[in-house]
């Protein structure tokens, strides 16, 4: 083909479509188009998106009515309680922080006694509770319940017999585990009410 024939074709295009500015309009209208249909793909993909982040909250969320989410809240609130005074009281058992320097039995039978007290209420509390709590957040509770219930039975050995000295000579390693033991019961605890929140802010209350 020759160049006067190309140029024939090309000048019969531009007759065709109304010369130059002819052909120009179909280019822009023919962008138009494409960018058109890629603003609609890409809006419809970030709708999408959008989309399936609604539903992935609505699925994470447990919808309850306002009676039922107000009994729930005072039950873990009686609990958070009476385990976080449990487990305050059973601490200065076997301090972690500070050296212990008591050294007579009416100094320890008080901590000892005022400890039983609070392990009493929260055990009462748990059983209360069992039927209206999942099964995860009463075995959290009831295994900071028998650490600190150790603890209590430790204390008797370690403080309150009669050869607790020459006790905690011969058990030095069982000793040192009490105070260790502090520490984790605490760390439980605070991993057992960050559970809650978590658990309490996924609950939708339906008016």
């Amino acid at each position: 083909m020759t160049w006067d024939e190309v140029w024939k074709i090309v000048l019969g295009i531009l007759a065709a479509v109304g010369g130059l500015s002819g052909l120009i309009l179909i280019v822009i209208k023919f962008s138009s188009n494409i960018i058109a249909e890629r603003l609609s793909k890409k809006y419809e993909f970030k709708l999408s998106k959008e989309l399936e982040k609604y539903k992935s909250s609505l699925e994470n969320k447990t919808y309850i009515s306002k009676t039922k989410f107000e009994a729930e809240f005072q039950l873990y609130r009686d609990l958070s309680k009476a385990c976080t005074n449990m487990v305050k009281q059973t601490s200065q058992l076997f301090p972690t922080f500070t050296k212990d320097s008591r050294n007579d039995y009416d100094t320890y039978k008080s901590f000892h006694d005022k400890a039983v007290d609070t392990i009493i209420i929260a055990q009462d509390e748990l059983g209360a509770s069992a039927p209206f709590i999942s099964e995860k957040v009463f075995n959290g509770f009831s295994e900071i319940e028998k650490l600190c219930k150790t603890q209590l039975s430790d204390f008797q050995d370690f403080r309150l017999r009669p050869d607790a000295e020459s006790y905690r000579a011969d058990c030095k390693d069982a000793y040192k585990e009490t105070h260790k033991r502090t520490k984790e019961i605490a760390n439980k605890l605070d991993t057992l009410m960050s559970s809650l929140r978590t658990y309490l802010s996924q609950l939708d209350v339906i008016e």
